[in-house]
């Protein structure tokens, strides 16, 4: 799946669609976290930004399809059809979603830079949790590729942390 992964926009294409950066901060390619399945496109190419945000943002409009406490995730479909899924740190299963809060649920609406859920950023780190919220794209196979921003800064519902092309 991370064929889909681009490095410069194609020559041609249909339309581009910014996708906006759930948190603020530094932006961190997907291969340089330690995570396998990450690393072997099992949730699709995307990005992730290093952050001390408690708060995670809505990159779109759209409905929540799940929240998976657990994980520290939800997954997300835009008006336009683009599924996606935002989890904050890796290895959080063992912590039971302490310090996760989320009030949404399966089949809510929601628009850009609404809080999707918050974390306690500062306890994670004492956890050990690495201070990474990362997206991906779940229906990449839809398009001609995801092309992550050449920011290395990003602002929460401000800056794009992707474009996708069709």
């Amino acid at each position: 799946m991370n064929d889909k992964l681009l490095f410069h926009a194609p020559e041609t294409f249909k339309k581009k669609i910014d996708i906006f950066s759930p948190v603020t901060g530094q932006l961190v390619a997907l291969s340089e976290l330690d995570d396998k399945l990450l690393n072997a496109g099992v949730f699709g190419p995307g990005a992730a930004v290093m952050t001390n945000s408690n708060t995670i943002v809505s990159p779109f409009d759209g409905t929540v399809k799940k929240v998976t406490p657990l994980d520290y995730a939800v997954e997300l479909q835009s008006t336009a059809g683009l599924k996606c899924r935002i989890k904050y740190g890796n290895n959080t299963h063992h912590l039971h979603s302490a310090q996760f809060q989320c009030s949404l649920h399966q089949g809510d609406r929601i628009s850009t830079k609404q809080a999707l859920f918050t974390v306690n950023a500062s306890w994670l780190k004492q956890q050990n949790v690495n201070n990474h919220c990362i997206m991906t794209v779940l229906n990449a196979t839809a398009l001609l590729g995801v092309l992550p921003t050449v920011r290395k800064y990003v602002e929460a519902g401000e800056d794009p942390l992707f474009s996708l092309y069709i």
